[in-house]
């Protein structure tokens, strides 16, 4: 998990009495030399924080006025994301006779004139929100807190919310706890932000944040903050109804394998993950080189690269795209010589290191395939696979772990398996989860029986760690988007000769040829209807759609349609309608 951002409070977490020290300013100083971007986060005025705060270029940048206010010191501007109060407002405010305090965006004032405040807001029809701090109230722009105005800053700066570390102890801390990757709460924390914190520190406000810098930056094992159970990922369920969950944190921190037979389902249960990744938040590179998930372009943050197009943009302008879009990018090798492919795959995982080293992102690459670019093992792009997969926040989806380098399997302490059949397969596989302390033998006994749609999640303890392994059996769950593999192909691209559908009428006389799904639909046209009630009654559209196709779905009402009796022409409009119908419904995901 790369925390490349350090979230502070200012009054009572990097200051115990309003002064920054200089032990905990050093100590800030050595956080930004190791690559650490600092902000700091105050419910106070900006003009009201010490000059050498507001001009120092320590703090990337600065989150005032509870987050209505964001101040970059390398560029001296100042942003107000949230807009003002309304001026109606503040005149009810000052009418009222009671202290106020104007910034650029709020007006404070102290308990117990909250309920003046809260009073002339209720009279105003709204148009603001109210906050409390140690006794402070702020009346504030709607949409403005600590968490939406780090928010900003971060989007801003290029970087995410979950690469960051915030640190605090008041209650207007609690947003940047709740949107923060991880928050640790100093020793004075108050009872609210302690139950959100993932990590409690011993220390007193600016003692609290130099442990917590100490933390972060000695050697050895970084911390691992509680679980979120926000963040668990559903797989599926087991035999008795109960969901099977993946936390994200085990995404971001190590490395899944997953591994199965062909056509077993690894790529939906990938594309599983994506989805509720994505969905988090999270943002993925995912290296496709059969085209498997294209569908994700269906989803909302996703941008799928390559497939039909003459040529992928350069990489250089993929790392900007994810550098400053919050999206998850698919490149589609489908389409692409090997050669190429591996040259521009070689190139990209040696740039994602680099952004990942200096942003934290992507937090999750996903390679599909993976026995083909480890062969030959110490060829560039294998060593690239295992630098990447050495840095945590990877995945890699394979059907021949006998191919896959021993090296990467024995790193790999996740697994999701699917049905595997292969002795060898199982025998290698068997090997690497007996050596890391899981029952190899009986796992791959089980693998074989598992029927589609099944799969088993088990994970390895780590290392010198008193952690239990867990083995789950599941059912896998439903995708948000479809899945049909190597859709792009089957809609347009020409089949091979011994691929396309051959039509033939009842005398055997071939009459017609389709050699894409849309071939197909336009073909059922002009056929004979004889050619097609012939075709239909023997299930061979069934059979081409299914095995072929691979669309089950088509195949499916293709059979219910020959199951009806329906003849002549109505036999004919049906059957173009069912086709037509499906071919727009997957034409729309690509």
């Amino acid at each position: 998990m790369l925390l490349k951002v350090l979230a502070f409070d200012y009054d009572g977490t990097l200051t115990l009495n309003g002064t920054l020290t200089a032990e905990t300013w050093a100590a800030l100083e050595r956080a930004r030399a190791a690559g650490h971007l600092l902000v700091l986060l105050t419910g106070r005025i900006l003009d009201l924080l010490p000059q050498a705060v507001r001009q120092t270029e320590l703090f990337s940048a600065i989150v005032a006025e509870n987050g209505a206010v964001v101040y970059f010191p390398t560029r001296h501007t100042v942003a107000l994301p949230f807009g003002r109060l309304p001026l109606a407002l503040i005149e009810a405010l000052t009418a009222r006779q009671i202290p106020l305090e104007r910034g650029l965006a709020l007006v404070a004032t102290w308990e117990p004139h909250n309920q003046t405040a809260e009073a002339v807001l209720r009279e105003a029809g709204g148009g603001a929100v109210i906050e409390y701090n140690k006794g402070a109230v702020m009346v504030l722009p709607l949409g403005a807190n600590k968490g939406a105005g780090l928010h900003y800053a971060l989007s801003e700066l290029g970087y995410s919310l979950h690469n960051t570390l915030a640190c605090g102890d008041a209650e207007n801390d609690r947003s940047m706890f709740v949107m923060a990757e991880v928050s640790a709460a100093v020793a004075n924390a108050s009872p609210a932000v302690n139950t959100l914190a993932d990590l409690h520190l011993t220390g007193t406000a600016d003692a609290g944040v130099r442990e917590l810098i100490d933390l972060l930056l000695q050697d050895g094992p970084a911390f691992v903050p509680k679980v979120r159970g926000e963040r668990d990922l559903l797989l599926g369920s087991d035999i008795g109804g109960r969901p099977v969950t993946l936390n994200a944190g085990i995404l971001l921190r190590g490395t899944l394998g997953i591994l199965g037979a062909s056509r077993s389902g690894k790529s939906w249960l990938a594309g599983l993950l994506l989805e509720q990744m994505s969905g988090l938040g999270y943002q993925a590179c995912v290296i496709d080189p059969e085209g498997d998930y294209r569908t994700l372009r269906a989803l909302p943050h996703v941008l799928v690269l390559g497939g039909e197009e003459a040529h992928f943009p350069d990489v250089a302008s993929v790392l900007t795209i994810m550098e400053y879009a919050n999206v998850s990018v698919v490149l589609d090798f489908s389409l692409y010589s090997v050669v190429a492919r591996d040259a521009y795959i070689t190139a990209l995982l040696r740039a994602l290191r680099a952004l990942r080293d200096s942003r934290g992102r992507p937090h999750w690459i996903l390679i599909d395939e993976v026995q083909n670019f480890c062969t030959p093992q110490e060829s560039a792009l294998a060593l690239e696979v295992l630098a990447t997969a050495q840095g945590g926040g990877m995945a890699f989806v394979g059907y021949r772990p006998s191919q896959v380098p021993a090296t990467l399997l024995e790193a790999t302490r996740h697994w999701m398996l699917t049905t595997l059949r292969l002795s060898e397969e199982l025998a290698t596989l068997s090997g690497v989860l007996t050596a890391q302390g899981l029952d190899g033998a009986a796992l791959c006994r089980l693998l074989p029986e598992l029927v589609p749609g099944g799969g088993v999640l088990c994970s390895a303890p780590e290392q010198s760690a008193a952690q239990a392994v867990q083995i789950a059996q599941f059912r896998t769950a439903n995708r948000l988007s479809p899945h049909v593999r190597h859709l792009h192909k089957y809609l347009m691209a020409p089949l091979p000769s011994d691929k396309q559908f051959y039509f033939r009428d009842d005398q055997g006389s071939a009459c017609g040829q389709a050699a894409s799904l849309w071939d197909f639909q336009e073909t059922l046209h002009t056929v004979p209807l004889s050619s097609l009630q012939f075709h239909l009654t023997h299930g061979d559209f069934e059979s081409w759609l299914r095995t072929v196709i691979r669309d089950d779905q088509l195949a499916a009402q293709v059979h219910t349609l020959s199951q009806v009796g329906l003849t002549g022409e109505p036999l004919r409009v049906k059957l173009v309608e069912t086709v037509q119908e499906r071919y727009a419904d997957l034409e729309r995901l690509i």
